[in-house]
């Protein structure tokens, strides 16, 4: 994606594996292709850039983005839970998808690593941090981004500050949607017959995959917004 700063998709996950080149340091981000691909992941680093990682760092910690660590650490790569190694490359913590989220800003390469607070490939997944935790974090991901600014999600395709405008409104309005039929009392299997509710949900796919979820994913991102929602009006009560 630059001369320096390399993308490659993880086999069983669809983890998006960032490999950056900074002078004599070579640094990945969510080194997870899947558990069987570690061999194949090292070979492929090995035949781009002839070398192999000295540092890992970690958007958050689930396995689909750590689970390589222990590989990589058995090579000879130091796991960071901050990015003290260059100035060039600026880590962020915000609270939407887990507590512990982190954001990696490439400021030479004008590059946003956002791990799984954007998924292009999949449903929003802002649980930890809810509705605020969420378009804080999208809010901090626009701060640094300009037309230009690659933005690469967790899962599925590199995006543009654009595309991520469009996701966080879409968000909202599903959320806002979920809540309005929760609150009038339907259930999460009339919720899943909504056809304004579905219309929001196949706009998450980046893909234009139709449907974008499988039907058991729906119901689950339905009930889990619901827990949001009631979540919230409760504290707000």
């Amino acid at each position: 994606v630059s001369s320096n700063v390399y993308v490659l998709t993880g086999k069983d996950y669809g983890t998006n594996i960032g490999l950056i080149e900074i002078a004599d340091k070579l640094i990945l981000i969510d080194p997870m292709p899947g558990e069987t691909h570690f061999y194949q992941l090292d070979k492929t680093i090995n035949e781009i850039v002839g070398k192999r990682p000295s540092y890992i760092l970690n958007t958050h910690d689930h396995s689909d983005h750590t689970g390589g660590n222990a590989y990589f650490k058995s090579n000879g790569a130091q796991v960071l839970e901050t990015s003290p190694i260059a100035d060039s490359v600026q880590a962020i913590g915000v609270n939407s998808h887990s507590s512990k989220d982190t954001l990696y800003y490439l400021k030479g390469s004008n590059i946003l690593f956002v791990g799984d607070v954007y998924d292009t490939s999949w449903h929003p997944t802002f649980y930890s941090g809810g509705t605020k935790g969420f378009n804080e974090a999208i809010e901090t991901i626009l701060n640094f981004a300009d037309a230009q600014t690659i933005i690469v999600p967790g899962h599925g395709p590199i995006a543009n500050k654009a595309a991520l405008v469009t996701f966080r409104d879409n968000t909202n309005a599903w959320i806002e949607r979920i809540s309005y039929l929760h609150y009038q009392g339907l259930s999460t299997e009339m919720i899943r017959k909504d056809e304004q509710a579905l219309k929001i949900l196949e706009m998450f796919s980046a893909n234009n995959k139709s449907p974008v979820l499988p039907e058991k994913a729906i119901s689950r991102f339905i009930e889990r917004t619901i827990s949001v929602v009631e979540s919230e009006h409760k504290h707000k009560s």
